[in-house]
């Protein structure tokens, strides 16, 4: 195992320091923390101490060695990410080759641990007000964070804030450039959901034309969690109907509501209007309970209409407990011909999800990596050498065609 699965000491520095490091949401410089005299006389002892402390205890959650999980004598680390550690030369030379796929994303992943403690409380502004120009398909990150947004400026800005906390940690400084790239990482975590969602129409060509003329565009959104709820809670979602060109409906289908207890109010009779084009629809239980209930009857005032796209994020089918799960919903939409998205965390899950779709003989014409995947990537907690990102895969499933068979 990488590492154990207990509290996560950014998560935990940024809760315990969020009200003297960004008292007002965007992190201050340390000048501008350290001459605040009501934080006392040691507030910089403090938080250099605090510093140390984090970054110590993110070296401990890789304490066992990579390759055998050996917990003792484990004093040979890798020189480069320096994010793997093993007890022996045998067990470093046995994972060399497998290491060396990830190595430089697990380098990349410390920086980000680093800065992104300024995620918790961020230097930088991503809200609606950041967004320019008419919209439109995005090509890719550097589309969006320049054609589309002012985010690649603010970015640029926010890096020299927090080098100016990076001299705090006890890690060696990696540069203006690479800090200004790690923030541009976690802008894209902040947004790939939202851009996968408002591009999932076009993985499947014959769509275009409906897309194209609709008026409204409806999806679906299966499985919706977290990053769907608050993309529609902070109004984030608007960016799905500026990529599309028109307003949006979108129904979110079994989230949380122990979690997100407001979406119980986001009715079909009653949609929630998270911004001026774009309306949302929450149902708590199954999606064939959802389709019966709202998209199946006849009166107009209390249904749902059908959607243009089914989207799940990261539904897991590559598992055969999941597969079994998500099998009568990816018939039913089969059966009433309705396209179907999906993304997956990583390669591997991507390759052995196409492998159970094709076994449900499922109508894939679309499958590849997202060029708007989160660039965030993180190392996967039971095996060293594999890393995830959000959104990593993208796959497309026609069930409009008339090839498609059951």
């Amino acid at each position: 195992m990488a590492f154990e699965l207990t509290e996560y000491p950014p998560r935990s520095f940024c809760e315990k320091y969020q009200r003297i490091l960004a008292p007002h949401g965007l992190l201050l410089s340390p000048k501008q923390v350290l001459k605040n005299k009501k934080l006392g006389n040691n507030v910089e002892e403090m938080l250099r101490k605090a510093f140390k402390i984090t970054v110590k205890k993110l070296k401990k959650m890789r304490s066992a060695c990579a390759n055998c999980n050996e917990d003792q004598g484990v004093g040979i680390e890798c020189p480069f990410c320096k994010a793997v550690r093993y007890c022996s030369s045998d067990c470093l030379e046995q994972r060399k080759t497998e290491h060396a796929k990830v190595c430089r994303q697990l380098e990349l992943e410390l920086i980000d641990q680093v800065s992104g403690w300024n995620a918790c409380h961020p230097p930088l502004s991503m809200g609606r007000d950041v967004m320019r120009g008419r919209g439109g398909l995005v090509s890719d990150w550097d589309d969006w964070l320049t054609r589309h947004t002012t985010l690649r400026d603010n970015a640029i800005a926010a890096a020299a804030v927090v080098s100016e906390w990076w001299h705090f940690t006890p890690v060696n400084h990696p540069g203006s450039a690479a800090l200004q790239a790690s923030l541009e990482r976690v802008i894209s975590n902040v947004f790939s959901t939202v851009l996968t969602i408002g591009h999932c129409p076009f993985w499947v060509p014959s769509l275009a034309p409906e897309i194209e003329n609709a008026k409204e565009i409806h999806i679906h959104l299966l499985g919706a969690d977290e990053p769907e709820v608050s993309a529609v809670q902070s109004g984030v979602i608007q960016v799905v109907s500026r990529i599309l060109g028109r307003p949006i409906v979108v129904s979110l289908v079994a989230p949380d509501l122990n979690h997100h207890p407001q979406t119980f109010s986001w009715t079909p009779k009653k949609p929630f209007q998270a911004t001026p084009s774009v309306k949302a629809i929450a149902y708590p239980g199954l999606y064939h309970d959802f389709w019966r209930e709202y998209v199946v009857p006849a009166d107009k005032k209390s249904n749902v209409q059908r959607p243009h796209i089914a989207l799940a994020i990261h539904p897991g089918v590559h598992t055969d407990p999941m597969l079994e799960l998500w099998t009568p919903t990816l018939m039913l939409l089969a059966y009433e011909q309705i396209p179907v998205a999906m993304t997956t965390y990583n390669l591997a899950e991507f390759e052995e999800t196409l492998q159970k779709l094709e076994n449900l003989k499922m109508n894939i014409v679309h499958k590849e990596l997202n060029p708007l995947r989160s660039l965030l990537a993180k190392q996967t907690p039971y095996e060293p050498d594999h890393v995830w990102a959000t959104n990593s895969y993208a796959i497309g499933i026609d069930n409009t065609r008339e090839s498609f068979c059951l």
